[in-house]
């Protein structure tokens, strides 16, 4: 493990986890669905870009790069636009040959089959000069372990992932779809973050479960997210989120 160590400028992820994490750590953020697992994740990945670091995004429910967008710049102050060279897009698109780049620029990828995640981090892992490094950032990780062909090497591909100190990874799982699969995830993860949601009022949380390697705090721990600030996030989320379930169970 690197000893080299990131922390966020996010007061609510250093309270759980107050000396940071060891840069090349696995980071697995876990909890049933529609508790803000991207949320909380979003605000480290707006550390680590403006730490220095580099980001390849692909976050597989979302294929719209605009609700990642719109989180970092509405939720954390932090302009995409102005880090375009930070910041890689890759679309999830399960008939994709491979790794495409469409007409547009945008960036889609098969990450159902193992071995277009190698594809992935050849082709997109930007140039790193300074700063924290590469950091392989997607969630929904559910959804390519639905493919009765591919869900036991793809568990293989993300541990493969985890071991590389040379990656920092960050991904998002839930419990509330093949439980067993996600579980599997969880345990491969150095460190293990829960996310939760109380109502009257909404509130978003998170407890670490797991940094063996570091500090963290047992209690969980309260984000700063008003009410009104989660529901236009659940309305954002609403309007992108594809989720091609008959797709991926068919390959």
């Amino acid at each position: 493990m690197s000893q080299n160590i990131f922390t966020t400028r996010q007061h609510w992820w250093n309270d759980g986890l107050p000396d940071g994490v060891p840069v090349g750590s696995s980071i697995v953020i876990t909890g049933p669905g529609g508790t803000g697992k991207p949320i909380l994740a979003l605000g480290f990945v707006a550390s680590w870009i403006e730490a220095g670091g580099s980001v390849i995004v692909a976050p597989l429910q979302f294929p719209d790069p605009a609700f990642v967008n719109g989180i970092l710049n509405d939720l954390y102050g932090l302009d995409p636009g102005a880090h375009e060279r930070s910041l890689t897009h890759v679309a999830l698109d399960p008939e994709a040959d491979g790794l495409e780049q469409r007409a547009d620029g945008q960036l889609t990828a098969d990450l159902v089959r193992p071995d277009n995640w190698d594809r992935l981090l050849k082709t997109a892992s930007p140039a790193v000069e300074d700063g924290p490094g590469v950091l392989l950032f997607s969630t929904a990780l559910n959804l390519p372990l639905l493919s009765p062909s591919y869900a036991e090497s793809l568990l293989d591909q993300f541990e493969t992932l985890f071991d590389d100190e040379s990656l920092t990874t960050l991904f998002c799982v839930s419990r509330s779809m093949i439980e067993t699969r996600a579980r599997d995830v969880e345990s491969m993860a150095d460190v293990l973050v829960e996310a939760s949601v109380e109502s009257d009022p909404k509130r978003l949380q998170l407890q670490v479960v797991r940094a063996p390697d570091v500090a963290s705090a047992s209690e969980t721990i309260e984000t700063p997210f008003a009410p009104d600030e989660l529901a236009t996030i659940e309305e954002l989320a609403d309007e992108y989120r594809v989720t091609p379930v008959q797709t991926i169970r068919d390959i």
